[in-house]
């Protein structure tokens, strides 16, 4: 008997999952769209890879993922219903990309993110873009010549803008509900297009062609009030964005150095820290901006193995983020109106008593604060050559 008991505690251990699957048995979905419908609330579109296409040493030249959509009201139901078009259980916990309609995001129908938020089986990691000047579903199936999968190529394109120049917002679920439930911030979502011909990007043609006849490119920065649709921001506001935010990893900036020439200086080892409070009844924002840089070409025939010349550098480095930061704040005060920066969280962390009393119309605040932008750059190298050629043709 005192074997038994070890040997039966050992089966119940060893015992698998109650609910596996077989591979042979499912589908990965790895990206999904979501469209105003035309005879129901919302069309739902979901792509499922093709596995063997997607491995070079069994890809033979067929459609590397299927996309099916159904109309419907609510989410659940249309998940749930795919197997109506599709044969095998789909699996959405590897989800990457979720792609939203530009008309479904101006209207605010986005409830259906509750019930994203409460499914247990979707991780909340994947990306949230708008689709603009296209349907959500005909960005999804557009193909593309590495990745094949729209909805994976989508996420590394995003995540790689991210880490080399600043632009993608890097949303995720959280993030999108967190800014809806705060009084002191709006969401932003990034934002794609189409280049190109939409319906050639569907064949598995566009693959095979140096130059696809349509192409999903990052487009700008949605801007979100109340739920609903305001605007986009260009690219390099969003990148301006993404400093107010503290989320530059690595970016390149262009300055003017006199005469038509310039200067080329890579930015890294960033922080920003923002600071915020109401005095005199009008909020008071400061940001401070600190970071490493390099130069990495010129057009100018300033001498960099001179002290002066790095000292000179640094100062129109540190200018010239102020400037373009401080603009784009002032972009969006002006004609957005809508505070997508969270200066009304910074307020609420640093004076909460004031903001207290002002959470609920925190709106005509931020369209009248002052915002002070403070930048300081270090240029530590200057490439591996000191003197430029042109210096040295002068």
């Amino acid at each position: 008997m005192k074997k038994f008991i070890p040997i039966m505690a050992a089966v119940f251990l060893l015992s698998g999952c109650w609910d596996q699957r077989e591979l042979a048995e499912v589908t990965v979905v790895t990206g999904m769209a979501v469209d105003k419908g035309e005879d129901f609330k919302y069309r739902l579109s979901v792509e499922g890879i093709n596995a063997a296409e997607l491995n070079n040493r069994t890809a033979i030249g067929n459609a590397p993922s299927i996309i099916y959509g159904k109309e419907g009201n609510s989410l659940s139901e249309l998940t749930n219903q795919m197997s109506e078009g599709i044969s095998r259980n789909l699996i959405y916990s590897h989800m990457r990309t979720l792609i939203i309609g530009e008309e479904v995001a101006e209207e605010g129908l986005l409830e259906f993110l509750d019930y994203l938020e409460r499914n247990r089986e979707m991780r909340d990691d994947f990306n949230i873009v708008i689709a603009r000047g296209s349907r959500a579903e005909d960005v999804l199936k557009v193909t593309y010549q590495f990745q094949k999968s729209t909805s994976l190529k989508l996420h590394t394109q995003l995540d790689t803008m991210e880490e080399t120049w600043g632009g993608d917002p890097g949303v995720r679920l959280n993030d999108v509900i967190s800014a809806w439930t705060s009084p002191g911030r709006q969401p932003v979502m990034a934002a794609v297009a189409i280049k190109g011909n939409p319906e050639k990007g569907t064949s598995v043609d566009n693959m095979k062609k140096v130059t696809p006849d349509a192409l999903v490119v990052l487009d700008s920065l949605a801007i979100f009030n109340g739920g609903k649709l305001e605007g986009f921001l260009n690219l390099e506001d969003a990148r301006n964005y993404l400093w107010t935010q503290d989320k530059i990893e690595n970016t390149s900036l262009t300055i003017s150095c006199g005469d038509n020439r310039f200067i080329d200086i890579r930015i890294y080892n960033t922080t920003t820290k923002t600071k915020a409070r109401i005095m005199d009844g009008k909020a008071k924002v400061k940001i401070d901006i600190r970071g490493e840089s390099y130069l990495e070409g010129t057009q100018c025939a300033d001498n960099v193995d001179k002290i002066t010349t790095y000292e000179e550098y640094e100062e129109k480095t540190e200018k010239h983020i102020e400037r373009i930061v401080a603009d784009t704040i002032k972009k969006v005060q002006k004609e957005d109106k809508v505070d997508i920066f969270g200066f009304g969280d910074a307020v609420r962390r640093k004076d909460y008593k004031h903001f207290r009393e002002i959470k609920g119309s925190w709106d005509p605040y931020f369209l009248e604060a002052d915002v002070e932008v403070k930048a300081l750059i270090k240029m530590r190298r200057a490439g591996i050559r000191t003197k430029s050629f042109l210096s040295e043709t002068n």
